[in-house]
């Protein structure tokens, strides 16, 4: 198995009753029995904890006359950065107990819910504590170690995306980017900034699946897009790669974001986030109250921050990885899971779409933040203005 698990219990509470049931959930990367490279992991250097209480719902009607209703729900994992307590969850008006399952690719936990002909709207509802570490791991790329051989506990993440394939530039692209350096972090360093140069960010175009051909057939998507595309480069390069789906710590309608880590000896897994980059990095350069000096210093240094490796204490983690089996098994193969996953009568469901009047299901989240810690990077502050 790619991750281990270590014990964290929690309460599960379906309807109001509180049932005799401790569930067993925590994940964490397993240490590999080898190095990788001539130095051992260095890892992020930990920042300030925030600490939310977050309820999560998903309402979600079914279209008439379903027999079967059946949705997961994927449950965030304690981690070394990031610690999950007083979980629940409920479901309104009908009660039912989830079952807990694992899938084996990833190790990612979901609660999994059905229902029998389904009858009007229903509530389910995932209450929990987060409390989140700020991680920032200073990449130094003149050191990140070329790898001959990887472990094979890699394999998975260095498998090609298939999709990548039928885009008709795809292997031009990479072929460019693979040219600037025999240097491998160089080469990454590139990709990283080919996406930046050449994607625009589009919630409405956007294929909802960490789909690589998607983002250069219509260079336009959303975090998934951007994440998907680098994340195939990467693995082009020879770096392990992996989309990660996790919760943004604000109160949304749809709180879901991704982001991406790729494997970078000595550093280990280092997190990228692309398009909230890019969308940041555009704020500043359009902000006309400062002077262009100072919009050029502000855009430089929040694309340095992120290329050194950086993940905000308001996001939580909750999946890793793509392509995974749903258990129990989902009628259809599933790419990504955002928020959910749900079939009606074996059909998937996708979320609610206010613009075509699509009704189906849709999330919300409230948040509320405990203790004095900052939820705005507390440890983060702008670079003082030049001279």
């Amino acid at each position: 198995m790619v991750f281990m698990r270590f014990l964290f219990c929690f309460t599960l509470l379906v309807g109001s009753p509180l049932l005799p049931l401790s569930v067993v959930i925590a994940w964490a990367d397993q240490k590999l029995d080898q190095r990788v490279g001539p130095t051992p992991e260095s890892g992020p250097t930990k920042g300030t904890h925030a600490k939310f209480n977050v309820d999560f719902r998903i309402a979600i009607t079914a279209p008439a006359k379903t027999r079967r209703l059946r949705v997961w729900l994927p449950l965030p994992p304690s981690t070394d950065s990031q610690i999950i307590s007083n979980r629940s969850l409920r479901t309104f008006p009908r009660e039912r107990t989830p079952e807990i399952a694992v899938e084996p690719v990833f190790g990612n936990t979901f609660a999994y819910f059905e229902f029998d002909s389904p009858d009007g709207a229903l509530e389910i509802q995932h209450t929990f504590t987060a409390e989140i570490a700020q991680l920032s791991w200073g990449v130094d790329y003149s050191i990140v170690n070329n790898v001959a051989k990887w472990p094979n506990q890699f394999d998975i993440y260095k498998k090609p995306d298939a999709r990548s394939a039928t885009a008709k530039d795809y292997q031009a692209i990479v072929e460019q980017i693979q040219a600037v350096s025999v240097k491998k972090s160089k080469q990454l360093m590139r990709a990283i900034e080919w996406v930046d140069q050449h994607l625009t960010y589009d919630s409405v175009n956007a294929s909802l699946s960490a789909d690589p051909a998607h983002a250069l057939t219509y260079r336009r998507g959303h975090c998934s897009d951007y994440h998907g595309l680098c994340g195939a480069f990467a693995r082009e390069i020879g770096y392990p790669a992996r989309v990660l789906y996790g919760l943004q710590m604000f109160d949304k309608g749809s709180p879901s974001h991704c982001k991406l880590e790729v494997y970078m000896p000595p550093y280990g897994w280092v997190t990228y986030d692309l398009s909230e980059t890019q969308k940041l990095a555009v704020k500043f350069n359009n902000d006309k109250s400062l002077v262009p000096s100072r919009r050029n210093e502000l855009t430089d240094w929040v694309r340095q921050r992120t290329l050194k490796g950086f993940r905000e204490n308001t996001w939580l983690l909750v999946t890793r990885g793509e392509n995974f089996p749903l258990v129990p098994a989902a009628s259809n193969p599933v790419s990504i899971v955002r928020t959910i996953y749900a079939e009606a009568d074996g059909v998937p469901l996708l979320e609610s779409d206010p613009v075509s009047k699509t009704l189906s299901w849709m999330t919300m989240q409230r948040v509320d933040e405990i203790g004095i810690h900052s939820r705005r990077f507390s440890e983060v502050t702008l670079p003082e203005l030049s001279e």
